[in-house]
């Protein structure tokens, strides 16, 4: 064995990095009150995480920017369905995800989301189910049999009345926090 091998074989094999296994909480702010909807996402040290605004790419829609203004997601609603693109793209092969409203009362709403490469709505298992109130910022969003994130007001003890333009989203570990956002900013959006 050369000294090559020697120093190769001395290296240890490099150490397999863990997924993180805490929560992602994130505080949502909506800007303007009344119709605008633009929303500031912050994460737990206060920093900018993502923005939504109004989408630039004509009809309606909204986008979900990173904290420098680059668009991750734009999501626009046609014929009912709406749909999830890859930054500013409007090409079918750039969906992330498709999002139809099920069921809806004035204090529940159950939207199904259809991840690619599923592209039916009468599939009986969807991809993602989302459950909650807009009216109240509360949704559940579940995968499977699991909750995979949480948006809901912020609760303070003895405090009478609550704003409805600042509430939390909490997502769990081992989940894409751009889908998740993307997915509840549609939820919230859904007439």
């Amino acid at each position: 064995m050369d000294q090559t091998e020697a120093a190769v074989a001395a290296v240890p094999p490099p150490v397999p990095m863990a997924a993180p296994v805490v929560p992602v909480d994130l505080t949502v702010v909506k800007k303007r009150l009344g119709g605008g909807g633009d929303m500031a996402v912050h994460d737990s040290s206060g920093s900018l995480a993502f923005r939504v605004t109004a989408a630039d790419v004509g009809g309606r829609g909204r986008a979900l920017l990173d904290a420098s203004g680059s668009t991750l997601v734009n999501v626009r609603s046609s014929e009912g369905v709406w749909q999830a693109f890859r930054g500013i793209s409007s090409e079918q092969k750039d969906i992330i995800f498709l999002a139809k409203v099920v069921s809806a009362s004035s204090k529940r709403k159950e939207v199904h989301v259809l991840v690619p490469p599923r592209s039916s709505f009468e599939d009986p298992k969807p991809s993602y189910m989302l459950i909650g109130n807009p009216f109240q910022r509360a949704c559940t969003v579940i995968n499977g049999n699991s909750i995979v994130a949480q948006a809901n007001l912020p609760y303070k003890l003895n405090k009478p009345i609550y704003s409805r333009r600042k509430f939390r989203v909490t997502i769990y570990p081992g989940n894409d926090n751009i889908l998740i956002m993307a997915m509840i900013m549609t939820f919230l959006a859904q007439k």
